[in-house]
């Protein structure tokens, strides 16, 4: 029985997280791994199940297409790091408002009943410093909370896909910075720092009854008086119609609210087209005052809520259960621009990178797996699901590896070489989403996991991603597609198991871990009498006797918790599962194929 552990050699919970090794052993593989816990794994397992996805595949020539593009779509390239200007004084400390009230009135340049302005503490500017995963699962847990995890009172001049605060090694949890209302109640027992009380015109319930009338300019004025003062006020163009140079204050109306809103796609390259992205959580923030929301099932979004002057858009990568990481950096990010209209953005990638479309598309097959139809297969139920998405290749030669909560995904073959396809890359994330079910499905987690052979993991992942990358293309039109005659690549051993149906399998011959049993049982397909090409182009016939159909994958993982190899499948294949007209025969002699 093959099978991979990860033991946690030591660990020990410190006030701030250390450094963890983890000694990776793996029966018929010289392979060993240095694992750094983070804030996606769970101190409350003490062995990890690992299992690598390996390809079967050469280095292929992927061209990058080229997509019409309209004039109102965006192709941000900036990624890494995120870089920001000095700190600056803050404007909306309680303090400076007050002087800055005083300062207008003193020079008789506010029109207006002052008294209006309670100035006072209405929101908190804090700094949450989790020190280990539970502090950092608990902050999370609180959906009202919209946490970044970079600093708001400082301008962004580098917008990258992530950022980790200098202060902080490695191993430690990113701080989470985030604006509160001053009676907001906090996560218990989490670390942070208050940095300033403010004063929030802007977001003042005393001063909503005020809006969309002559007062509102008053309001206007204070912000901008007061981002004045502390030289923080925003030079950059309000009317995108206005030509550079134009004395922008002059031209404008003060009261010039926007509606953040816009549209997500991404670029999906077997499909030769651009894909609205659903479920994308996408923000809006000046300063503390933040929105954020999802992207609706055509990719668009509207904040809901009107801003005075122009925001920073982002898009953070995660929604409820999960979250993209890049790598084991931190959250990933795409920071988008600054402007006071609409952002409708295509999240390509060119010769420079493409972590962004990797997040893109790893979102895709998360989004699909946690909240859309799969066929009534069971949900991922770990919360805080993180996905490690690498911009490169794993020297392990596997496109994906699982550990239990949380997946590692790699966006090319080769070590500075092609990318996998858009619906390889969604098709490896529902595959190493599906071990994580699989232990979920069993009664004692991990240790009877463990358990399973090696086959019966990994051929039931297959089918899962089979299912479930053949919805999503299905349903984009690609009718026959992870069919038996879905035949896009001359080379059968790419894209697996969605192309054939990886009905080309042979025993003795393919990896015997990496079978389409499981989908032999679903299928009405008999491939023994078809003739496929091998690498070398010499024709044969798999040696699989597939009589079998008619299988429900939902019925098969309802009896997997009983599942541990051939013997142990083929006694829940013939109870009550079975469809009416599969013999045992037939069951027999397809198990023994195998």
């Amino acid at each position: 029985m093959k099978f991979n552990f990860v033991n946690i050699v030591s660990y020990n919970r410190l006030k701030k997280l250390k450094k963890m090794r983890i000694s990776i052993t793996q029966n018929n593989a010289k392979l060993r791994h240095l694992f750094k816990l983070s804030s996606c794994t769970s101190l409350l397992f003490t062995v990890l199940f690992l299992s690598s996805c390996q390809k079967e595949e050469k280095e292929t020539n992927h061209e990058l297409k080229t997509f019409p593009l309209s004039e109102s779509n965006t192709n941000y390239e900036n990624e890494g790091l995120m870089e920001f200007a000095p700190a600056t004084t803050n404007p909306y400390t309680t303090q400076n408002m007050l002087t800055a009230l005083n300062e207008l009135k003193l020079s008789d340049e506010i029109k207006c009943d002052i008294n209006k302005f309670n100035i006072r503490v209405t929101h908190k500017y804090i700094r949450f410093e989790p020190q280990d995963s539970i502090e950092f699962n608990t902050l999370k847990a609180d959906t009202t909370l919209i946490l970044f995890d970079y600093p708001l009172d400082r301008k962004i001049t580098k917008g990258g896909t992530y950022y980790k605060d200098p202060s902080l090694s490695e191993n430690e949890f990113n701080f989470q910075w985030c604006s509160v209302p001053a009676n907001k109640s906090l996560p218990i027992n989490v670390h942070y720092t208050v940095l300033a009380e403010l004063y929030l015109p802007e977001e003042d319930t005393e001063l909503v009854q005020y809006y969309e009338t002559e007062f509102d300019d008053c309001i206007t004025k204070l912000v901008e008086y007061a981002l004045k003062r502390t030289d923080n006020f925003d030079t950059t163009t309000y009317d995108e119609n206005l030509t550079q140079g134009e004395e922008t204050e002059l031209k404008r109306k003060t009261n010039n609210k926007y509606t953040p809103k816009g549209n997500i796609k991404v670029q999906e390259d077997r499909l030769n087209t651009n894909l609205n992205l659903d479920g994308v959580k996408v923000r809006a923030h000046r300063w503390f005052e933040t929105r954020e929301c999802l992207t609706d099932n055509n990719g668009n979004f509207n904040m809901l809520h009107q801003f005075r002057h122009p925001v920073d858009y982002s898009i953070k990568w995660e929604r409820g259960n999960y979250t993209i990481m890049r790598g084991n950096l931190g959250q990933a990010y795409f920071n988008g621009p600054h402007q006071k209209s609409d952002w409708n953005l295509v999240i390509t990638r060119s010769s420079s990178g493409g972590s962004s479309w990797l997040y893109a598309h790893v979102h895709r097959a998360a989004n699909r797996y946690f909240y859309k139809n799969i066929n009534g297969l069971r949900r991922p139920g770990n919360r805080n699901f993180c996905y490690w998405v690498i911009d490169n290749a794993n020297n392990g030669n596997s496109s994906g590896v699982n550990y239990s909560e949380f997946c590692r995904i790699f966006g090319k073959r080769t070590s500075g070489g092609n990318y996998y396809w858009s619906d390889e890359i969604f098709s490896t994330t529902i595959h190493e989403t599906a071990h994580s079910t699989h232990i979920i499905l069993m009664k004692a987690g991990l240790i009877q996991f463990g358990q399973v052979s090696e086959m019966i993991r990994e051929s039931y992942s297959i089918a899962v991603e089979w299912v479930i990358t053949g919805i999503e293309y299905q349903g984009l039109g690609i009718g026959n597609y992870g069919l038996n005659n879905y035949n896009p690549n001359i080379n059968p051993r790419l894209m697996y198991p969605n192309q054939l149906a990886y009905q080309y399998w042979r025993n003795g011959i393919n990896s015997n871990s990496y079978t389409p049993l499981f989908i032999d049982l679903i299928d009405n397909f008999n491939q023994t009498n078809t003739i496929y090409l091998d690498q070398n182009g010499n024709p044969y016939s798999p040696n699989v006797n597939d009589q079998v159909n008619g299988y429900n994958l939902r019925d098969i993982e309802n009896r997997l918790h009983k599942v541990y190899g051939l013997s142990t499948l083929s006694a829940e294949l013939k109870g009550s599962i079975r469809p009416q007209g599969v013999t045992d025969a037939q069951i027999d002699n397809l198990i023994n194929s195998y």
